[in-house]
């Protein structure tokens, strides 16, 4: 019988690379003839819960940002719980290699909409809510991809427009720098609690962005020194 697969997502403010660290990760893995599954959240064009995701973005219930984190989070919530049913957990149970960019993990943004004073209350709900009430499978790993948020915002503005958000370029969390900003302290918060899940992954040297080969590099690695790959 096979032993349970390994869960990897890949996470990181918007305009942070993701998307090309998680190609570059499963063509090597590939190489590697390991045998793995992706995923990617939110399920915006393939899910019933993913196309309500897409339609909360584009303001279409109101602005984002004046809608309370416990509600907003819940549609992204049931996508990954689906997601975890349907896709990661049985991919797991053979043994294979699961590896998603974003993921129930990315509510850290949620986080970063309350103050200073009630997010660890929030953390604490969302973690529940999410692992232990819905049942969303927990990863094995989360890495970080830590950009400057200034250069994040810059490869934002040269993402090509999509379908989800009316054709604009940027939606509204996106469009909304501080809270960018606000995020990315949270994911370094996420890695200073839980070092043997979360990871983070120092993209820039010198205040500018590494080559994406580099980096899939240290991401290699970092697979490497936790025992994920041999």
């Amino acid at each position: 019988m096979k032993s349970r697969g390994k869960f990897i997502v890949i996470e990181g403010i918007d305009g942070s690379g993701k998307g090309t660290q998680t190609e570059l990760l499963v063509e090597r893995l590939k190489k590697e003839g390991i045998d793995l599954v992706t995923d990617d959240y939110p399920h915006y064009e393939t899910s019933f819960w993913g196309r309500l995701v897409g339609r909360l973005l584009t303001g279409e219930f109101g602005e984002l940002f004046t809608i309370s984190p416990y509600l907003a989070a819940l549609p992204y919530m049931l996508d990954e719980a689906d997601g975890s049913r349907k896709i990661i957990g049985p991919a797991l149970e053979v043994g294979k290699i699961v590896v998603s960019n974003r993921y129930f993990t990315s509510n850290v943004h949620q986080i970063a909409k309350k103050s200073e004073s009630e997010r660890e209350e929030y953390a604490n709900w969302l973690w529940e809510a999410g692992y232990n009430q819905m049942g969303i499978i927990k990863p094995d790993l989360v890495l970080v991809m830590a950009v400057e948020p200034e250069i994040c915002r810059e490869n934002i503005l040269k993402k090509a427009k999509r379908n989800y958000i009316g054709q604009e370029v940027m939606d509204q969390a996106e469009a909304n720098f501080n809270h960018q900003m606000e995020t990315d302290k949270e994911y370094k918060k996420m890695a200073e609690k839980e070092p043997d899940r979360w990871v983070i992954i120092d993209c820039c040297r010198e205040g500018k962005l590494l080559p994406v080969e580099e980096i899939n590099q240290i991401i290699w690695l970092e697979l490497k020194r936790r025992n994920i790959i041999s």
